[in-house]
């Protein structure tokens, strides 16, 4: 008896101290990485604007406001050109099935298994007043995220996000 509670102590210990090694936990999972990844002032930063002309070395700078993003950002001509279209499109609609169908729904009415449950609702991105925004607002918000919806921009490229966007305006019907 008393070999078996030995037995089973010395096991039980083993495990728990296999768990324990040097080091920092380097999980590579990020599930809602919003926190974060945000955009603040670290300690002993300021936010000041890099000089005119300067190239960013560890990140892309997009313009600060949805305002200016809309106004400055637009789809590269290279995705709209008609030989490669139908392939961004099925492209685009691959990964708006991955990331975007469980809250917006397969057809964007905000009908997705996920934003039914919300209690104000998620966007129905076939709205005209959706559809008449231009496509850098669209970018921003897949890039950064929104009020109730997550950032995508860890888990997309920027291709992918304007991929999104072409598969989207085929929703809206344009």
């Amino acid at each position: 008896m008393k070999l078996k509670i030995f037995s089973a102590f010395v096991i039980l210990g083993s495990l728990v101290l296999s768990g324990c090694k040097e080091g920092r936990n380097v999980t590579k999972l990020q599930y809602m990485p919003d926190m974060a990844d945000n955009p603040t002032v670290k300690t002993q930063e300021s936010y000041l604007n890099p000089p005119e002309h300067s190239v960013a070395t560890s990140a892309i700078l997009y313009p600060a406001t949805m305002e200016t993003a809309e106004a400055e950002l637009e789809m590269p001509p290279a995705l709209a050109h008609p030989a490669k279209l139908e392939m961004n499109l099925a492209q685009g609609k691959k990964l708006y099935n991955t990331y975007c169908t469980v809250c917006h729904g397969a057809d964007g009415r905000g009908k997705g298994t996920l934003g039914a449950s919300y209690p104000i609702g998620v966007p129905d991105i076939s709205r005209s007043d959706l559809a008449a925004r231009k496509d850098g607002f669209f970018f921003v918000k897949i890039s950064k995220g929104g009020a109730m919806m997550p950032s995508y921009g860890h888990a997309t490229s920027p291709h992918e996000r304007w991929q999104i966007i072409s598969y989207l305006r085929t929703l809206q019907g344009k």
